[in-house]
């Protein structure tokens, strides 16, 4: 059985219980996108405590801009 409430989602197994928080990022809270933290690009830079953030830098170079920018410099990092 399974619940979600809030941003706390708690899988009920036979043997225990597990509790995760998903709470998305700030790129996606205010895009409104499922954010996967460990493949989201903006998670690392926009977290989501400090969503005014990513809107200054959204209403300057828009979300696909910034999604371009970090994606470019992840691939000039592990370079």
């Amino acid at each position: 059985m399974e619940t979600a409430t809030g941003d706390t989602f708690t899988a009920h197994t036979s043997s225990s219980t597990q509790a995760f928080v998903m709470s998305p990022c700030a790129a996606c809270k205010i895009l409104r996108r499922r954010c996967a933290a460990d493949k989201c690009v903006l998670a690392p830079y926009f977290p989501p405590t400090d969503p005014a953030k990513f809107t200054i830098a959204h209403r300057v170079f828009g979300a696909s801009n910034i999604i371009k920018f970090l994606q470019v410099l992840n691939y000039t990092r592990k370079c």
